[in-house]
């Protein structure tokens, strides 16, 4: 099968798809929502349903222009002469890998994607393939991550020590997928918390998969004690002026280093993150039993590499 790298995409000639693409083209599967993945307006969307949700909210399509097509975890579809499947990766709500078999060859693209169970989502199912396109954010030995149980503690452990000293948690996260997380280990723990609105505006998404947020209220400036605080990393500067009495938690996969403490600004670092560590991407490879490896994203390079070395034919893609 045919696979074209390029800075606008991976795009497959002879479907007519592109994967992930960063610019607007004809046809387009979208693995998840974040914005550097799912951008701009295409014609035809393939995702699952929870990502076409969350992609006709960040980029609405006024004009009605757009089609949809939903694909199902672990359901198969007939596409321009192919088969489709899709499988959970675990990355945030509705992420998903592709599988295209055509002509007797199977393509296991996997977008963004870590092995471990996440705090809310699908856990990863891997099927077996002859190529496999996968991403390498983490891909470097040192990258190890906390499995979602010792990472619940943590967020929660963190938050009572300081509401019992009278100070304020705040925990810092992406808009879409960290946010929400952080927000249900806390709720599940019987904190009461407050969510900036960024954050605030996908938990309706994650309500409707299934997912509970007793007790959280809107985030206001003015109404911020005896609460922990789910925001973005923008509002931190905001915080440390007005409230003297405010503790940051940084939760990521880049919190498991000390240099963390000084870019974030945070005190307590939680090293969890939605992509997979280095032993995950090597449990991964071996799981899809491919023949040939595409890394993309992250230490390409060096992953690439280290799977050579290790007797795996795999190239870095641009």
């Amino acid at each position: 099968m045919e696979v074209h790298f390029s800075p606008d995409g991976i795009h497959l000639p002879e479907l007519g798809l592109w994967l992930d693409p960063r610019r607007p083209v004809p046809a387009a599967w979208l693995s998840h929502a974040h914005s550097d993945h799912a951008s701009g307006v295409h014609s035809l969307v393939l995702a699952t349903p929870t990502t076409l949700q969350l992609y006709a909210d960040r980029w609405p399509d006024p004009a009605g222009a757009r089609t949809e097509l939903a694909l199902h975890p672990l359901e198969t579809i007939e596409f321009r002469g192919a088969e489709l499947t899709a499988y959970p990766a675990a990355h945030i709500l509705g992420a998903a890998q592709l599988l295209i078999a055509r002509n007797g060859e199977r393509l296991l693209y996997t977008g963004d994607i870590k092995r471990k169970l996440p705090l809310c989502g699908w856990p990863t199912i891997v099927p077996p393939c002859d190529r496999l396109i996968i991403e390498s954010t983490f891909g470097l030995p040192v990258f190890r991550f906390l499995d979602p149980e010792p990472a619940r503690l943590r967020i929660a452990a963190f938050a009572r020590e300081c509401l019992d000293a009278g100070e304020i948690p705040a925990f810092t996260g992406y808009p879409l997928g960290r946010g929400q997380e952080i927000a249900h280990a806390l709720t599940q723990a019987g904190i009461p918390i407050s969510v900036h609105g960024a954050i605030a505006r996908y938990i309706p998404f994650y309500e409707q998969a299934g997912y509970g947020f007793s007790g959280w209220q809107p985030y206001q400036a003015q109404k911020i004690s005896d609460r922990a605080l789910v925001v973005t990393q923008d509002l931190r500067p905001r915080l440390e002026a007005a409230q003297k009495n405010v503790r940051f938690a940084l939760v990521s996969g880049w919190a498991m280093f000390d240099s963390a403490r000084a870019a974030s600004g945070a005190e307590e670092l939680i090293p969890y993150s939605d992509h997979a560590g280095f032993e995950e991407l090597l449990g991964l490879v071996a799981e899809s039993q491919a023949r040939q490896v595409d890394v993309v994203h992250g230490y390409a390079e060096q992953f690439a590499a280290i799977l050579r070395a290790r007797g795996i034919q795999a190239t870095a893609r641009a």
